[in-house]
């Protein structure tokens, strides 16, 4: 089959198709974002999908010392590959984890976590579809 074919069982199903991007980390712009004591660097795929996936990396720009709210983001997949350093987390039903670099973990839809620590340098790249998830915080 050819990769143009819709019946091609490997063919992207409901993303645009979009334009080539490429998102140089010398033009990278560092944003405020979900949470207060993380910048967060957009690789422009939210816009290339029409929000569909969202690509960004993500770093702290307090040291973790303040624990982080209990939450769950309405998603359909979440992904999080740690690029430098570590955090520790807490998930409903599992207990703590541990991410260290070239940790890549799978974060299944709305299970509730909270962030307990992280280094200073602690940097991951998150993936999640849809690109602008609702998070709801359940407990400070």
């Amino acid at each position: 089959m050819s990769i143009s074919n819709q019946t091609d069982k490997y063919a992207p199903a409901g993303f645009a198709k979009g334009k080539l991007s490429v998102a140089h980390e010398k033009d990278a712009e560092w944003d405020e974002g979900l949470r207060e004591y993380f910048a967060y660097r957009d690789l422009d795929i939210f816009k290339q999908t029409g929000g569909k996936m969202r690509a960004h990396v993500i770093r702290p720009t307090k040291p973790g010392e303040e624990q982080g709210d209990k939450h769950f983001h309405k998603v359909d997949f979440q992904m999080v590959y740690v690029l430098k350093d570590w955090a520790l987390m807490h998930f409903d039903g599992v207990g703590e984890v541990r991410l260290e670099e070239g940790s890549c973990m799978y974060q299944e839809p709305e299970i509730e976590h909270r962030l307990i620590e992280w280094s200073d340098d602690y940097t991951v790249i998150e993936l999640l579809v849809p690109g602008d998830p609702e998070t709801i915080s359940t407990a400070p």
